[in-house]
């Protein structure tokens, strides 16, 4: 995945096939599920208001990109600034639709937490979190344009 790629070119992933590379991965996986196949208003409503901080036109495309193709590093990006932007009686609202996934509002913060790593890791080469995300995404099987 795209994702996991991208989170490792940055060196911000545990060593592989430890437990907590595995977690990292299911992670992953999870968010993803929860955010395209959850019908949890309150999960539905964290990413459209996230994806609506983007340039104006762009959340729509973002979001079809991201039911067609998975993650993206713009949803990601976006879901990141949300988060961070979210108080912690609003981010609770989204603990019931991540449960039903198996994941909680821990495991988001850890990945959001390595989004953001990954993405000051980038800016610390001169590069960015969409041009090694895009790179990557690029590299996969059937990878998107």
């Amino acid at each position: 995945m795209a994702v996991l790629a991208t989170l490792q070119d940055a060196d911000v992933l545990p060593q592989e096939e430890t437990p907590e590379a595995n977690r990292i991965i299911k992670l992953v996986i999870q968010f993803q599920s929860a955010f395209m196949k959850s019908h949890d208003p309150a999960l539905q409503r964290f990413l459209s208001q996230a994806l609506a901080t983007q340039e104006e036109g762009s959340a729509s495309d973002s979001l079809s990109r991201f039911r067609v193709w998975g993650w993206t590093s713009e949803v990601l990006e976006a879901l990141n600034k949300q988060w961070m932007a979210t108080a912690s009686d609003q981010q609770a609202l989204l603990g019931p639709g991540f449960r039903q996934f198996n994941v909680s509002r821990d495991d988001f913060d850890r990945l959001m937490g390595l989004v953001a790593k990954a993405q000051t890791a980038f800016m610390q080469r001169g590069q960015t979190f969409h041009q090694v995300f895009a790179q990557r995404r690029r590299e996969m099987p059937g990878g998107a344009p």
